[in-house]
């Protein structure tokens, strides 16, 4: 008897194992697609900032073109910014009518 109630005990702690060891396995499981899913999320956020980031490079390259040529037109060339009064507006013709003399 005493050997089949060692067996009893060996495999109810046997089988108490598998399901400590199975229920261990699908926490770890969803932890792992939990942050699979926020490292993807990240990344897609990183790939967004870069894209971004390449866009405010690209306007401030452009912006920075601008203000050379601005500071250029006045210093090489003596340009200034027209007064109110020295702008003249033109009409444009209609595509059927003819220029106004």
């Amino acid at each position: 008897m005493k050997r089949s109630n060692a067996a009893s005990v060996a495999l109810l702690g046997l089988a108490g194992a598998i399901l400590v060891s199975g229920v261990l396995l699908v926490h770890v499981r969803h932890e792992h697609r939990a942050q699979f899913r926020a490292m993807q999320e990240m990344i897609a956020e990183r790939d967004a900032l870069e894209v971004e980031w390449g866009a405010l490079q690209l306007e401030r390259a452009t912006l920075m073109g601008y203000l050379r040529i601005d500071r250029e037109a006045r210093e090489r060339l003596g340009m200034r910014q027209p007064e109110k009064g020295d702008i003249v507006f033109m009409r444009m013709p209609s595509p059927g009518q003819p220029p106004a003399r």
